[in-house]
């Protein structure tokens, strides 16, 4: 497959004189083995400007919520077009490498296309995700983590929502994975840089996907789960930095550093309202939930109150930060 032939198409769908003629080759060419892969491999290539770029990995965003699937029959009628199975191994093969060194621009579309991936191959055909998300969290070079945190991310979305019984091959990933989340926490809590953050916002948020929905007691020991929640309380309680004052007050939600006190109190208040109030709980978590109200219940108070003094004192907190703070003190009844 021609990289230069499809750069010239992409091109042309840039241009509104070129648009429609160069779609329509586009569509002649994607059914050709090698297409897809060759696309993936001209959208990582740093040296094309971006329009280009960005143009290839939503048409190959589009591909794969499309066609990636197995060919099924519709009433009878086979679909006409799926991607090759030769294509979609390379594709899984590449995926997480592309993600982890692509720019942010077209990292967010690898990323849909993870999903997509993840939710038709996962664990069957891709148990090997698994492996590369691993290799990268290892590196030391944190300028690595976003992507493979982000196809983590991914994958435990594809989970978020099931049942117990179904959740099996995400608690046999994040047996691995879960403990290299935490120890990548525990190193990034010192640094308050805008890049640390929004890799602990990712962090949290694979944590409350992992949890909000079923809590995998079998993955959290009681010592492990107490880990978390130390953490979790060090985001809540930890002073954003001064210079978050300089921006407008409009904008200062979209701050990493506002996000991320927001994801600690929105798990704070999940974990709380589903598994730690011995009173609502199902039966399941009546245990967990004693243990929980008298070892968390006295730190999470004095976190929570320390943003409710700072916000009578005239101190900005995010509206998203405080909306969580009082869900928190509704759902005890404090």
């Amino acid at each position: 497959m021609d990289s230069r032939k499809i750069i010239d198409i992409l091109r042309g769908t840039i241009d509104p004189n070129l648009r429609q003629q160069a779609e329509e080759e586009l569509t002649q060419m994607k059914k050709i083995i090698g297409f897809t892969p060759a696309l993936l491999q001209v959208v990582m290539m740093g040296e094309l400007d971006m329009p280009v770029r960005q143009a290839g990995v939503i048409y190959l965003k589009n591909m794969v919520a499309q066609y990636w699937k197995d060919a099924e029959y519709e009433g009878g009628e086979p679909i006409p077009f799926h991607i090759h199975e030769q294509d979609r191994a390379m594709i899984r093969d590449a995926i997480v490498d592309a993600v982890v060194h692509a720019p942010d621009l077209v990292r967010v579309q690898l990323a849909v296309c993870t999903y997509q991936m993840v939710k038709h191959d996962f664990p069957g055909r891709w148990t090997t995700i698994v492996d590369k998300i691993s290799i990268y969290l290892q590196n030391p070079d944190t300028m690595l983590w976003n992507g493979s945190l982000l196809c983590l991310y991914q994958l435990v979305k594809n989970f978020e929502y099931k049942k117990k019984e179904d959740r099996g091959p995400l608690h046999e990933a994040m047996r691995m994975l879960l403990p290299m989340c935490y120890e990548r926490m525990v190193h990034l809590l010192p640094d308050p840089s805008e890049h640390s953050t929004l890799l602990q916002k990712l962090v949290l948020k694979i944590f409350y996907a992992l949890t909000q929905y079923h809590l995998p007691l079998e993955l959290l020991s009681r010592e492990h789960f107490t880990e978390w929640m130390e953490v979790i309380r060090q985001v809540a309680d930890r002073p954003v930095p001064d210079q978050t004052l300089q921006v407008d007050e409009e904008e200062r939600p979209d701050l990493p550093w506002w996000k991320i006190k927001k994801w600690a109190l929105h798990i704070l208040a999940r974990l709380f309202e589903r598994y730690g109030c011995p009173s609502t709980v199902s039966k399941e978590y009546k245990q967990f939930a004693m243990w929980f109200i008298k070892t968390f219940t006295q730190g999470i108070l004095q976190v929570l109150m320390k943003i409710l003094d700072l916000y009578r004192n005239k101190i900005y907190i995010s509206p998203r930060v405080l909306q969580q703070t009082l869900h928190y003190l509704e759902q005890g009844h404090i």
